[in-house]
């Protein structure tokens, strides 16, 4: 398996940490396994991707469809982008940040989270 996923939860915000890559062999699976890190009371979602080597076109819209998901649960998704590699060029070409907050650090993004 290329990617692995370590589930946490902290004050209300689910975390979910991706290392590895992000591809079209995970992604079914990595899709129940993110929806499910997030309780019905929950602000929301951290995906941590700080760790990720590598995403491609099924991954980000994963992450598109996760936001879009998550607001119907008024629910807030941020994720946690990783300094000048492909997973951050490629997510700012898409412009993730458009439909998630983007941030530099896991302490960041669930305070974010938290706070609206």
């Amino acid at each position: 398996m290329s990617e692995r996923v370590v589930l946490d939860h902290r004050d209300s915000v689910g975390v979910a940490r991706l290392t590895g890559d992000v591809d079209i062999t995970q992604t079914p699976a990595l899709r129940e396994r993110l929806l499910s890190a997030v309780h019905n009371d929950d602000a929301g979602l951290v995906v941590d991707l700080s760790q990720a080597r590598y995403i491609d076109s099924v991954g980000v819209s994963l992450m598109f469809e996760l936001a879009e998901r998550l607001t119907g649960r008024q629910m807030r998704l941020a994720v946690v982008v990783p300094d000048e590699g492909l997973v951050e060029r490629v997510l700012t070409i898409v412009d993730l940040g458009s439909v998630a907050q983007l941030h530099s650090d896991v302490e960041g993004a669930v305070a974010g989270v938290r706070s609206g």
